[in-house]
């Protein structure tokens, strides 16, 4: 029995000993982490940083936890405490311990120049970016960048847009016809617009649109889940090593949703199998009459490993994406803004009648594109829905960036000079929605006011377009903006021509479309029920 006992306090005596040395090994570990980040957060805000000079909250200098803390936590919030950092701190503002933000619109070509000059993006701000990692949106490395944008970049440009635009036309008779059939139901807007922009880039993509017009209803669609896929992404890129474990569990999950359901479908199956497909066809000598997107890439001079299967894949993502929401917000928050403003609508109207041939088909993007209030009503309708209203940071990496300008400070009269200068290899970047709330170039700029965007003449303020910031700018701007501008023109026409008259809002006020919070896109106060119409048959009009 003595010799069973000592046995048993031997044996737990090791036990012991090991759970100590493991709780003293993770204690140890847990305790240097503190201390290096005591440390590091010391030197980011000591005078040694080369961005010491930029003022800021010292807590943001010194770590990332504000920006953790608004965007994680009360998720999506830190775009609006830069908004109020500015106010505090003047045009440039310290944000983190290596990110500038600015908000004056006369270094936007600093910032996002033309040309030759390098511009990479921040590693910290493509983290998350899940199904379009390999996207030229996600593209951290400049030179990489330009590769993959100049063999796209052709298939957005004018003309290309220009001789496709028949589909565009012919989508937005449908989206008018399907709303017209609407019958007393409430019309969720966003929902009924996603459907067309989606259905206009797949169109473009592919040579096939996904038929959203054509269902029976006007779900599913992908607008609630692009969002849902964008929900996590604050959380990833201070986690990134959470991302796979996120798109494994909802790529096999029992209870997606129906549209989520068809969007999961569509980024890991029907976009691999089409891609495919066509790098097949192709390979076998047979061409489709009309290019497309993915049709042009595959047959370009790209290198191998950038026409795989999986980078062209996420490219698509990236497009679905940003051709749905982009659009379909946009057209959204104008059609609000009309509706509420019945006078405006009416002015619309009158000019695009002008252009309208008597069979009452609307003319081409290049007419409508000449209406200065037509042209007034978008940019107005792009600036108060802002497009990708997170900031977008750029990394100048062979030059220093020089800041010169003068603010009013809070509580005085006299404009104060600053300089400040920008090392190469840190952030700077500007958001959408801070630019376009900046009182000196838009005053009352929560209201919608077209005729700003008029000059005395009537006519387009083509100095005032420049300071629009919804598809960014410089060498790494939206591709898409040409094919985003002829679907505004052509949709927007056939809207107000046709259904705008027979649309009354339904239980919706413009809290309805004012930014509340981001998820790169702008989202409305989470207790929004949606912009909604009703459709009022002529009778009753």
């Amino acid at each position: 029995m003595a010799l069973k006992n000592y046995i048993a306090l031997v044996l737990y005596s090791e036990d012991t000993a090991v759970n100590f040395s493991f709780t003293w090994l993770i204690s140890t570990l847990a305790v240097a982490y503190l201390i290096y980040q005591a440390l590091n957060a010391a030197w980011n805000i000591s005078p040694f940083h080369s961005l010491s000079h930029i003022p800021g909250p010292r807590l943001a200098a010194a770590t990332y936890l504000p920006e953790f803390y608004y965007d994680v936590i009360k998720f999506g919030q830190y775009t609006k405490k830069i908004q109020q950092f500015h106010e505090i701190y003047g045009p440039v503002v310290r944000i983190s311990p290596n990110e500038v933000h600015c908000n004056d619109v006369r270094f936007a070509e600093e910032i996002y120049p033309l040309g030759g000059r390098k511009r990479n993006k921040p590693l910290h701000q493509v983290r998350g970016s899940g199904a379009m990692a390999h996207a030229i949106f996600s593209t951290v490395d400049h030179d990489i960048h330009r590769v993959r944008r100049t063999a796209i970049a052709k298939f957005f440009s004018r003309g290309q847009v220009s001789r496709l635009e028949p589909k565009i036309h012919r989508l937005a008779q449908r989206l008018c016809d399907k709303i017209l059939a609407q019958g007393k139901d409430p019309l969720d807007i966003p929902s009924a617009y996603s459907c067309f922009s989606t259905d206009v880039i797949s169109d473009y993509c592919f040579g096939e649109s996904y038929g959203f017009l054509d269902q029976a209803s006007w779900e599913p669609n992908f607008r609630k889940p692009i969002f849902s896929l964008f929900t996590p992404v604050f959380a990833f890129r201070f986690f990134p090593f959470l991302e796979p474990l996120a798109i494994a569990a909802s790529s096999i999950s029992k209870h997606l949703s129906e549209d989520m359901g068809l969007l999961i479908k569509t980024l890991t199956v029907d976009m691999p199998e089409s891609i495919q497909k066509t790098k097949a066809d192709l390979d076998a000598g047979i061409t489709s009459k009309e290019q497309t997107v993915f049709g042009s890439l595959l047959e370009s001079d790209l290198p191998a490993e950038e026409k795989s299967v999986r980078r062209l894949t996420d490219e698509a993502a990236s497009l679905i994406a940003a051709g749905t929401e982009t659009v379909g917000w946009a057209l959204a928050v104008t059609t609000y803004y009309l509706l509420a403003n019945p006078e405006k609508l009416e002015r619309l109207r009158k000019e695009i009648d002008e252009v309208v041939d008597v069979s009452g088909q609307l003319p081409p993007w290049t007419t409508l594109e000449k209406l200065p209030y037509l042209g007034a009503i978008i940019y107005e309708g792009l600036r108060l829905s802002y497009g990708v209203s997170a900031r977008t940071a750029r990394v100048a990496t062979e030059e220093d960036l020089v800041y010169r300008g003068e603010w009013v400070a809070t509580g005085s009269k006299a404009p104060t000079t600053v300089t400040y200068k920008i090392p190469r290899g840190y952030a700077i970047g500007m958001s959408s929605m801070i630019m376009h709330h900046n009182e000196s170039v838009f005053p009352e700029s929560h209201s919608f006011i077209p005729e700003r965007w008029l000059d005395d003449r009537m006519q387009r303020n083509k100095e005032l377009e420049r300071s629009i910031f919804n598809f960014s700018k410089g060498t790494r701007a939206c591709v898409g903006i040409n094919l985003a501008f002829c679907e505004l023109h052509v949709v927007l026409a056939a809207l107000a021509m046709r259904v705008f008259s027979h649309m009354r809002l339904y239980e919706t006020t413009e809290d309805d479309v004012r930014y509340d919070h981001d998820l790169f896109n702008p989202l409305p106060k989470a207790s929004s029920k949606g912009i909604r119409a009703v459709i009022v048959s002529p009778d009753t009009i």
